[in-house]
């Protein structure tokens, strides 16, 4: 068994506190415990096919698993304890996998021998066998999903299949900057771990689908990032009002911009390309402001009710209520409450 060397402030440290960095997404736990086989049963579902190796056997593991799925993307935090473990993976081939660990993990390629340390994302290799030693105590998220997931989501925004079986890796640029993903799974954890009780609702869990899959897409370097780049050509004017006219029947549905641009025969780029010349807006905006205006109707002809707000905010795809009562005064200045308020002291005719 190989261990991948840390630099000193990456280790565990017997004589010091265990630093455990708060877990994320605590509402999806999947298992607590100190056996190494349970462990691994939990994560490896969520993840890639695995093996999992105590660094020292002898030495109990602490170790948490918390994860779901998100439509077709799976989202899995692990944090092993002990000494710590070395995790081989085989090649992906078509499966995609990341990691972004929570502190500096040593990692090997298997294939050619390279060594180094990933203290950012990580992308598993689909060609290589890969060793990878996180840290014991901080934890590490993995975002899994399948490639010809990701290709329809490319498809869908291009118009048309790209040109080139759809991998990720090499030293090129990103379509965009890096950071956008980890700021996207960041702000997807923070929304899972703050939903109710009773779960997502079906328009937040697309949206949330959709906004990972984007995010990899133009965040991480891959073979059809050039197609990304290339400028949408002109599109006929009636579009616009074909758009408009389909989110208007179908705005309480759980549809995302890809259905958008289905529905009226385009690509993805395409109908952001209309969006921005008709109303100044993304597509995202627009099936928000839909959405708002329809919240609004329905408030104003609600009893009021212990749960009306909340009802109406998750029609409209709201899973935050702060953020749909910042969207809703942005939009008429005025508060969800006082809309409902004002639409009850209206006299009935």
């Amino acid at each position: 068994m190989t261990r991948i060397e840390l630099p000193e402030s990456a280790r565990a440290d017997d004589n010091c506190p265990a630093d455990l960095s708060p877990p994320l997404l605590t509402a999806y736990q999947r298992v607590a415990s100190n056996d190494i086989h349970e462990l691994h049963g939990a994560v490896e579902p969520l993840a890639v096919g695995h093996t999992l190796d105590a660094l020292e056997p002898r030495r109990p593991l602490d170790g948490m698993v918390n994860g779901l799925s998100v439509g077709s993307v799976n989202l899995v935090w692990v944090r092993y304890g002990g000494s710590g473990v070395v995790v081989e993976t085989p090649p992906t081939e078509g499966e995609f996998a990341m990691c972004a660990p929570n502190a500096p993990m040593g990692v090997e390629y298997c294939g050619n021998g390279e060594r180094t340390v990933a203290d950012g994302t990580l992308v598993l290799s689909h060609e290589q066998r890969m060793r990878m030693t996180p840290h014991p105590t901080r934890g590490c998220l993995v975002i899994a999903t399948s490639t010809g997931r990701l290709a329809d989501h490319l498809r869908d925004y291009l118009g048309r299949d790209a040109e080139a079986p759809l991998r990720f890796g090499g030293t090129g640029p990103a379509a965009a900057p890096l950071e956008i993903v980890g700021r996207t799974w960041r702000h997807v954890c923070s929304i899972l771990d703050h939903a109710t009780a009773d779960g997502l609702h079906p328009l937040a869990a697309r949206n949330l689908e959709d906004s990972l899959l984007t995010a990899v897409l133009l965040g991480l370097p891959h073979t059809a990032t050039a197609e990304l780049t290339e400028p949408p050509r002109r599109s006929p004017h009636h579009l616009a009002d074909v758009i408009h006219d389909w989110i208007q029947a179908h705005y309480d549905q759980p549809i995302g911009v890809a259905d958008m641009a289905r529905a009226a025969g385009i690509s993805v780029r395409h109908l952001q390309f209309v969006c921005r010349n008709r109303w100044g807006l993304t597509p995202t905006q627009l099936l928000r402001g839909v959405r708002l205006d329809q919240a609004r109707r329905d408030l104003l002809a609600a009893r009021p009710g212990a749960n009306v707000v909340t009802r109406v905010a998750h029609a409209a795809g709201y899973v935050h209520m702060s953020r749909f009562s910042t969207h809703y005064r942005q939009r008429f200045g005025e508060t969800p409450t006082q809309t409902l308020r004002r639409g009850n002291s209206a006299p009935s005719g």
